[in-house]
């Protein structure tokens, strides 16, 4: 009757653990493909008025194609004729900063969030100070 009881004991535990294991291996197989460029619809039209050092802000509208391409719209507040419009390609970094770069080939750097854009400094990182909270772009559609 131990016996019995052994082998029906031993027999329960190798089932459990041989169905656990296949969990695992399916899973270890199936590569999470979720990253926030996936996530986030980035594609579209951002505007806000961005901090300027020597005028009354700086109305911006960033136009993400779907292409790769995109069109930057500045208009410097308080400035005639002070309007410029730079084009080029953007690609997303590590899933989660977009950077766009002109036809010249400079860059700037965005974080990508749910619904708005925030503009990061040259080495990528957010922006601080006081103005930090006005370097954000909405999107509008």
């Amino acid at each position: 009757m131990m016996k019995k009881l052994s082998i029906l004991l031993f027999a329960f535990v190798a089932i459990v653990f041989i169905s656990c294991n296949n969990a695992k291996q399916k899973n270890a197989e199936t590569p999470d493909m979720h990253t926030s460029e996936m996530a986030l619809d980035y594609l579209g039209v951002y505007e806000g008025i961005l901090p300027c050092a020597d005028c009354e802000g700086i109305k911006t509208q960033l136009t993400i194609h779907d292409d790769n391409t995109f069109t930057l719209v500045s208009d410097y507040l308080g400035e005639k004729e002070a309007k410029f419009e730079d084009k080029g390609s953007y690609f997303i970094e590590s899933g989660e900063i977009l950077v766009i770069q002109d036809e010249d080939g400079d860059q700037k750097y965005y974080k990508l969030q749910e619904g708005s854009l925030v503009q990061l400094n040259a080495d990528k990182k957010m922006i601080e100070g006081e103005l930090a909270p006005f370097y954000v772009l909405t999107k509008v559609r």
